[in-house]
């Protein structure tokens, strides 16, 4: 059965219960979710409409992130199609993006966060995964400190097939 509309607060999306609309970007919205078979809260990023090209972007953009297990990397649980809404579940990161965090900080802070998301960076490129839309919009700085890089939705890999995929997108996703 496809669904009219995309689920939204509130709502059950499988094992997710929908709790709160975090952002959206033109690819689709993200919400924080509850995994209720794990127990936890999750970033759950579900696209705008059903759309083929769309998810095949968005599973990539997950096998991507699922390839890459490091610190400073946002971690990926799930990924999938359900009613018709695609999905990815995510790591549920409290802080802020790196542009938000950056506008107080120190340079001895800002060198150290940038550090800290060119490790994560160079963890996906030893994966052979090229962000390609790399900005401060991109990381995430968490409420404990760690920095993450994100939205790795214009992702290249030399695992799959070339394909163009077109300018990285100036809209966060």
């Amino acid at each position: 059965r496809i669904r009219s509309k995309a689920p939204s607060v509130g709502q059950q999306m499988g094992r997710y219960k929908l709790v709160e609309r975090l952002g959206a970007g033109a690819m689709g919205v993200v919400y924080r979710a509850e995994d209720r078979e794990l127990g936890r809260d999750v970033a759950l990023k579900q696209l705008h409409r059903p759309d083929a090209e769309l998810t095949d972007r968005l599973v990539r953009e997950a096998r991507s992130m699922a390839q890459v297990n490091h610190p400073n990397v946002v971690a990926v649980y799930d990924v999938g199609v359900l009613d018709g809404v695609t999905y990815i579940a995510m790591e549920l990161v409290s802080g802020q993006s790196m542009r938000a965090w950056q506008e107080v900080r120190t340079i001895k802070e800002l060198i150290e966060a940038y550090l800290a998301a060119g490790r994560g960076l160079a963890a996906a490129h030893a994966a052979g995964i090229v962000h390609r839309d790399f900005k401060p919009d991109n990381v995430l700085v968490g409420d404990d400190g760690r920095v993450r890089v994100a939205d790795f939705g214009v992702v290249q890999s030399a695992t799959w097939p070339s394909t163009d995929l077109g300018e990285p997108s100036s809209v966060d996703e």
